[in-house]
């Protein structure tokens, strides 16, 4: 029962921070209740990830694939940029504690921790943007396969040679 509560504070309170930084960022009014849901998805999947693979590096990873996907979903329902929603949404995910956890080993003199927990925090910023970048370029690249018709061939097509 208590994990339950602690589950639901954490979505609960990655809701509330998405949505600060939303108004923070003024972002549209039509799309402050979506990206703020992206972030409490994407923390979802985050939660989800742990639970399934027990590593902070591949959890934020799935974490970020959430946010990806459904910023990409939304935008197109909103007619609004995917950026919106993604950058709202990363918010809960960003590993702020693990860069302040390094730069006080590195205050500290504590080299050996300092090292450990700047190599997780760099993986995991990396797998938040692998995660952005592969949901990026696989939905721009299914929408202009979309856009063409087969068997026509446009000048932008061939290779510079």
């Amino acid at each position: 029962m208590a994990d339950v509560i602690g589950v639901l504070k954490g979505l609960v309170g990655s809701f509330g921070a998405c949505v600060c930084f939303a108004l923070l960022f003024h972002t549209p009014r039509h799309c402050l209740l979506g990206a703020a849901l992206t972030g409490l998805a994407g923390y979802a999947g985050y939660l989800a990830g742990m639970a399934l693979i027990n590593s902070t590096v591949g959890a934020s990873f799935i974490g970020a694939l959430v946010v990806a996907l459904m910023s990409e979903w939304l935008a197109r329902r909103k007619k609004a940029p995917a950026i919106i929603f993604s950058m709202i949404g990363i918010v809960p995910l960003v590993p702020g504690a693990g860069l302040y956890r390094t730069m006080l080993s590195l205050v500290l003199e504590e080299y050996d921790q300092a090292a450990q927990i700047g190599v997780e925090t760099v993986l995991i910023s990396a797998g938040i943007a692998l995660a952005v970048a592969v949901v990026t370029a696989t939905t721009r690249g299914l929408r202009r396969a979309g856009e063409r018709k087969p068997g026509v061939f446009r000048s932008d097509d061939r290779a510079d040679v």
